[in-house]
């Protein structure tokens, strides 16, 4: 998978670039490699512990790392994006 789009976005693994339209979203690095792990592992619901072994192997990490995370890409996509849902 090189580019990927979901409603108004656009994910490029290649160019490690996230664009709505033409303008370009910034990411940090690890919440680029989250978005683009949920993107792959789309419509399937990706356990919180694959994430993080995903995310960071062979290191422990508090558990607000991933949640900030989601925060992230939530606030880049917009308040409003359903595109990163949460299911408890």
């Amino acid at each position: 998978m090189v580019r990927v789009g979901f409603g108004p976005f656009v994910v490029d693994a290649g160019t490690r670039q996230l664009q709505r339209g033409t303008e370009v979203l910034h990411l940090s690095p690890k919440a680029f490699q989250l978005l683009m792990l949920l993107v792959e592992s789309r419509p399937l619901v990706v356990d919180r512990t694959v994430l993080r072994q995903h995310l960071w192997p062979d290191t422990h990490v508090v558990d607000a790392a991933l949640g900030n995370l989601v925060a992230e890409i939530r606030s880049v996509l917009g308040d409003g994006s359903a595109a990163v849902r949460t299911i408890h």
